[in-house]
């Protein structure tokens, strides 16, 4: 892993830009798209007490899950929010885009609920995490991409805060066991 401070390189020399200078340009606005989703990523991580995700382990994850959890259970943690730093206004609903062809056995929804774009997504109270055995997903979106929040309601999944993400995934999985 890196720290931050490494200098680019030109001639084997290093540079007065550092990989934190990069990071800085490149994920100061974590209210967008992309950079929340894998903020909503690394609050699951810290919150299972997987957060150092090793590198090479992650790498050969991309394309089947995103976690494992501590009880070695294969995790999908996918992310949408009512406004994001583009929105004039919150959408009329949310979707949450799901991915074939991971084959989780939980899925981690983590809804960024702030209505106002001055709001923080550090703020973890703006964040509500529901968590759904992945077997109740597929089945509900067999030939389908995206659902929608309300869609993902009508599965009943189970609500919890950040404190509680772990145990609740506990708990989904043997709900259905």
């Amino acid at each position: 892993m890196i720290s931050g401070s490494e200098p680019f390189m030109i001639g084997k020399r290093p540079m007065s830009i550092t990989v934190d200078d990069y990071w800085q340009w490149t994920c100061s606005n974590i209210s967008n798209s992309g950079n929340l989703s894998i903020l909503a990523e690394f609050i699951v991580a810290s919150s299972i007490k997987v957060a150092r995700i090793d590198t090479k382990m992650y790498g050969k994850m991309q394309g089947s899950y995103i976690l494992l959890s501590p009880d070695g259970y294969r995790l999908d943690v996918i992310s949408s929010a009512y406004i994001r730093s583009f929105d004039e206004e919150h959408p009329d609903h949310i979707l949450f885009h799901v991915a074939d062809k991971r084959m989780p056995d939980v899925y981690i929804f983590c809804v960024y609920k702030a209505l106002e774009a001055d709001r923080s997504p550090l703020d973890l109270d703006l964040w509500d995490f529901y968590v759904l055995q992945a077997t109740s997903l597929r089945n509900a979106t067999r030939a389908r991409d995206m659902i929608t929040f309300r869609s993902l309601m009508d599965q009943d999944p189970m609500r919890c805060d950040y404190y509680g993400i772990e145990r609740t995934i506990q708990t989904a999985m043997k709900k259905n066991a």
